[in-house]
């Protein structure tokens, strides 16, 4: 079965998404008939440059396409055989393993002087032209600068900087663009009706923002979602195959910095980890939106991004409350925090610091300006050893320096609310209104929804031991500690704590408590040194 990228790869010049600018123009040279004799396509990757040359070589050579038009009919022998990559008149070269001189003398310059054996045009698409070497540019100069008549060239790369100047002068030069984001969810959404397979909305937006643009690259990855053989395809099962973090989570841990929450921004944190998520991904992510905001606040309208209506409406709204000056010191933070995730002992650290040093220093811009007070006088001028001090110095007497306004104590000092209120985020209370006997008087129910998909569980909780109920969550005793490393796992807990909001209608966390541990503390009595010398046989010695 061929990858989903290739199975859906454009036919038509109508196909082609995101590149109207390029295919308007080419399709109109081919109606007209007056075509270059070399283009050059450049841009990121998986946007569809390949895609276009050959379109471009399957329209030429189509033997049923009527004159005054440009759309191959895809039904002729040179069109199927150009789909098909075995069409003798359209040579493909991979510049980035053909980069000597002697193969582009063999492969192109000497093939280029033979006519076309069927079609009308012999047409050389060479892929990754900038990795061909500065003799092999000069060898195929002056190919490119007088063709044969029936010699088309079209070359594709993702770093047009690096070709000759002198190349790339003799050649239609057309720039291709990322994939704006609702035409890549058109894109998806007409693959998924295609395939009659069902993937949730969040799955795609999240397939989207990981693609950056390219479209290739977003297909590939709803193949991989399409291999777990689901018709329905929820967020849930999209987590085995994309573990990296959520466009919504990023942008919901942007709002809490920026609205001064660092423990709801550590609380995310938290729960990212849990979910699995790569927090490089993570931190890249959020140094995007930094990066959208200055964007933004540059008053850009149209602005080329991969993030939905909805985030962009978020955006806008973050922009207004935030200044230049700090979207740059959280853009700086940010790439020097991302950098100590690899290194750091603790991998999330890093972001949680982030979230507090970036709170605490908001406070501080809002602190109350310096009180003025008064300068003292200036001290009389003690005499010198070889002078007599007078009776009126002997009688003036020190000023009284002036109060200065009370520091404020720790209890109520910002920064110190700041500091306690991130780590409240680690021990967050939850208003539960389920009293603990209804839980005992369902959990069996619990049990039995999870018995229908994991069986290892349900052998644990029905020797779990439901001990306690309160604003912290659900603790329950387990026997062992291996049992309760295996309902710590986010996977699990996740699954255990769904069915029972779903039961009881409430978000209850799950605290899981080994029974070997004791909880009450081991008393020690006295023992007078006498009683512990006569114990061992001794006696105390005193001098």
């Amino acid at each position: 079965m061929p990858t989903i990228y290739r199975k859906y790869r454009p036919q038509t010049f109508a196909d082609i998404a995101g590149q109207e600018h390029i295919t308007k123009t080419i399709a109109s040279e081919i109606a007209s008939g007056k075509i270059a004799h070399a283009y050059l396509f450049s841009g990121p990757r998986g946007v569809g440059k390949t895609t276009l040359a050959r379109l471009i070589a399957k329209s030429l050579n189509c033997q049923n396409r009527a004159e005054g038009t440009f759309e191959p009919c895809n039904t002729c022998s040179s069109c199927t055989e150009t789909t098909d990559g075995r069409n003798i008149d359209v040579i493909e070269v991979d510049a980035a393993s053909h980069t000597q001189v002697d193969n582009v003398r063999e492969n192109i310059i000497e093939n280029a002087q033979f006519k076309p054996t069927r079609g009308k045009y012999k047409i050389f698409i060479i892929d990754e032209v900038h990795m061909l070497s500065n003799s092999s540019f000069n060898a195929l100069l002056k190919t490119l600068e007088e063709p044969p008549a029936h010699c088309i060239f079209i070359l594709a790369t993702t770093e047009v900087h690096k070709i000759l100047p002198t190349i790339v002068s003799r050649c239609q030069r057309f720039a291709f663009q990322k994939i704006p984001y609702e035409l890549m969810k058109t894109r998806l959404e007409e693959i998924c009706a295609s395939e009659e397979i069902a993937v949730d909305k969040h799955v795609l937006d999240r397939i989207i923002n990981k693609s950056d643009g390219c479209l290739r690259d977003a297909e590939s990855l709803l193949g991989q979602i399409f291999s777990l053989n689901l018709k329905n395809i929820s967020a849930a099962d999209a987590i085995l195959i994309l573990p990296t973090s959520d466009a919504e989570t990023v942008l919901n841990f942007a709002e809490a910095i920026i609205g001064k929450t660092p423990a709801v921004a550590i609380e995310i944190i938290s729960q990212s980890v849990s979910d699995g998520v790569n927090l490089e991904q993570f931190a890249f992510d959020l140094i995007e939106i930094w990066r959208t905001l200055i964007i933004i606040k540059t008053g850009q309208q149209k602005i080329n991004s991969d993030y939905s209506a909805e985030a962009m409406k978020r955006l806008r709204k973050l922009a207004e409350q935030i200044e230049y000056g700090d979207l740059v010191t959280l853009a700086e933070k940010t790439l020097q925090r991302r950098f100590e995730i690899k290194t750091a002992p603790i991998p999330q650290l890093p972001l949680e610091l982030l979230a507090i040093e970036t709170s605490v220093m908001a406070e501080k811009t809002t602190l109350a300006p310096p009180v003025n007070t008064p300068r003292p006088p200036n001290p009389p001028t003690p005499p010198t050893p070889t002078e007599k001090p007078t009776p009126d110095q002997t009688n003036i007497s020190a000023p009284t320096p002036p109060s200065t306004p009370t520091a404020p104590t720790a209890e109520h000092h910002p920064i110190a609310d700041t500091i306690k209120c991130a780590i409240s985020a680690f021990t967050h209370k939850y208003d539960i209104k389920t009293p603990l006997a209804d839980v005992e008087a369902k959990w069996p129910e619990v049990i039995q929804m999870l018995d229908e998909t994991n069986h290892s569980l349900t052998f644990i909780l029905q020797m779990c031991k439901l001990a306690t109920l309160d604003e912290n969550g659900l603790t329950v005793h387990v026997p062992y500690s291996f049992h309760k490393e295996k309902l710590e796992e986010a996977k699990n807990r996740r699954a255990v704590e769904e069915k029972i909001t779903e039961i009881f209608g409430e978000k209850i966390p799950l605290i899981c408590v080994t029974m070997e541990r004791s909880a009450e503390p081991v008393k020690i009595e006295p023992v007078s040194a006498d009683a512990l010398a006569a114990e061992f046989g001794g006696e105390v010695v005193t001098k």
